[in-house]
């Protein structure tokens, strides 16, 4: 390897997302006829725009990581074409040495599924939508008018650090964990239910994911009771989940540590452009001592009020200049962790005359050997979804657990 093809060193917050060869997949579920041969064409337009995307991620003589330039062409789009009641498709193989984004696009009677499928050291959630929406517009001015807008490659974007760097965010005292300490070796901890795989599988594999839909009108109702109350749709969810959670635990009196990613392109100034960094986020933290007077509405005050402190107290953005949050295993003496990923509201895509986004869908792929444990949530379609990314015994009871707590909630 020439020192010439380095693009760049891996920084320390987008490392953990090598060392377990992490890639996310965001699914577009597509009804209306589909030009294979111009979405082709539309992400050779991407990768261009995009020079990173084409690139690998290989070791240095230091035991970090490097991404390198590839001379070699891409090999493109996956085409899927399976027969009436197929449903099995072959597993997808990663290898992060090889190519660091990929596109399968599954083509059924009914509906065209999209999804693309980015190394998590290059993007965010944030950052791999705003990449599906560019593929889809150029798709879109190919299909309606043959040509395309064109765009000027663009660099690769930047890590975390520097992004916090040039806004003078430095390392504080406080990382935002300390708020764990009150359950750090405090309980007797009943065996965690969480599996663990055997070994570190080859390449990366999917992890298990259980979801479940509300009604547009659940949904309407319960925005209609966060905003009646003051409290954000996102506090409610995090309540709903601990408190699901805790029942799950069996309702004792040991606590339930929560963590959740911030979007910091929403509180840094100046803003962060969606792909102008890799992963700009922060991490805030809750410690949810949960009893059977519990009002999911009063907990979803207080985990408002402890993240409004640690944002004004600038904890929350430099937060991950401490440590890099850990999706497998557990701290040991602290209770099971809960993480939950807030997408917020999915935003309409252009798509070509009789082409409409029906539905959307999350994927984790993770090369580790132990086990992933993660809540995702969005709004699609005036409906709120919730994913469970887990290889526990059974997601789906906890998705339904969340489920009857939300719906609680909305009634």
């Amino acid at each position: 390897m020439f020192t010439s093809a380095v693009i760049r060193r891996l920084a320390r917050s987008e490392e953990m997302f090598a060392e377990t060869h992490n890639f996310v997949g965001l699914g577009a579920h597509l009804t209306g006829p589909l030009d294979a041969d111009a979405l082709s064409a539309a992400f050779d337009a991407l990768l261009e725009a995009h020079p990173v995307l084409a690139a690998q991620i290989v070791r240095d003589d230091d035991a970090g990581y490097q991404i390198v330039a590839d001379d070699l062409m891409h090999p493109g789009i996956e085409v899927l074409e399976p027969a009436d009641g197929e449903e099995q498709l072959p597993p997808m193989i990663f290898d992060q040495t090889q190519a660091l984004v990929h596109l399968r696009v599954v083509l059924r009677e009914d509906e065209t599924a999209a999804t693309l499928y980015v190394h998590h050291s290059l993007a965010d959630g944030h950052h791999q939508f705003a990449l599906i929406e560019e593929l889809f517009s150029t798709y879109t001015d190919l299909v309606t008018t043959r040509r395309t807008r064109g765009a000027a490659p663009v660099p690769a974007p930047d890590p975390l650090e520097v992004v916090l760097a040039e806004r003078g965010v430095t390392r504080l005292a406080r990382s935002g964990l300390e708020r764990f300490m009150p359950a750090l070796f405090a309980y007797d901890l009943p065996p965690s239910r969480r599996a663990t795989t055997a070994a570190r599988p080859p390449f990366p594999v999917r992890v298990p994911m259980a979801s479940c839909t509300l009604t547009a009108e659940q949904t309407r109702a319960l925005v209609d009771h966060a905003r009646s109350n003051k409290v954000s749709l996102n506090g409610i969810l995090s309540a709903a989940v601990l408190m699901a959670e805790w029942q799950l635990r069996g309702a004792s009196k040991i606590p339930v540590p929560y963590i959740y990613p911030v979007d910091l392109r929403y509180v840094l100034s100046p803003a962060v452009s969606a792909t102008g960094c890799t992963n700009p986020v922060g991490v805030a933290t809750y410690l949810a001592e949960i009893g059977r007077d519990t009002d999911v509405l009063d907990l979803a005050r207080d985990i408002a009020a402890a993240f409004r402190d640690d944002l004004g107290e600038g904890v929350v953005q430099q937060s991950l200049l401490h440590f890099s949050p850990q999706y497998v295993g557990n701290p040991p003496g602290l209770p099971d962790v809960v993480m939950l990923t807030d997408n917020g509201i999915v935003p309409p895509m252009r798509t070509p005359p009789g082409v409409e986004l029906s539905a959307v869908h999350g994927e984790l792929y993770f090369q580790v050997g132990s086990g992933i444990e993660m809540y995702t949530s969005k709004i699609f379609g005036d409906r709120l979804m919730i994913e469970y990314h887990s290889h526990g015994p059974d997601p789906q009871r906890s998705v339904d657990r969340i489920r009857a707590v939300l719906e609680g909630v909305a009634s």
